[in-house]
């Protein structure tokens, strides 16, 4: 009997131990590193978005709807090879209208998607057609829930 319970305690210790999603996104403010950690720890993700505002930049051959808003962004590989999701981007109204990254879109300025070993960081802007209110976050959501938020 004692030796069920004690496997009993042992399986509710390592069940409490376990990595669990975050119910809130991480939130920063803006210039803030955000860290993003793959399901079981082998890759760590930091990301930090700074200045968001209009953009004076062009982007050669691509039709914006609205107006150009810039982001910049620096992503570092904290731990393991890292491949920057752009597409994950978007820029986000105080209302809750969001303009996803135009990481489609050509620029010289633009980060790259390129693949980076651990240690090394890579910086260049994100780019959001804004069609609507001004946006005062940009978020990283994967489609399902925000996990990085900075504002």
């Amino acid at each position: 009997m004692r030796t069920a319970a004690l496997a009993a305690a042992a399986v509710s210790l390592s069940i409490a131990l376990a990595p669990t999603a975050a119910a809130d996104p991480s939130v920063d403010t803006f210039g803030g590193w955000n860290h993003l950690v793959d399901n079981d720890g082998a890759v760590i993700t930091v990301w930090k978005i700074s200045d968001l505002k209009p953009s004076t930049d062009t982007i050669p051959g691509y039709p914006l709807a609205g107006r150009l808003w810039e982001a910049t962004a620096a992503v570092r590989a904290a731990k393991g090879t890292v491949t920057p999701i752009i597409p994950d981007f978007n820029a986000r109204a105080a209302g809750g209208a969001n303009y996803p990254v135009l990481w489609q879109a050509a620029s010289a300025d633009g980060i790259s998607g390129a693949t980076i070993p651990q240690g090394v960081k890579s910086s260049g802007k994100l780019y959001f057609d804004v069609t609507g209110p001004a946006p005062t976050q940009v978020v990283y959501n994967n489609g399902v829930a925000d996990l990085l938020v900075w504002k």
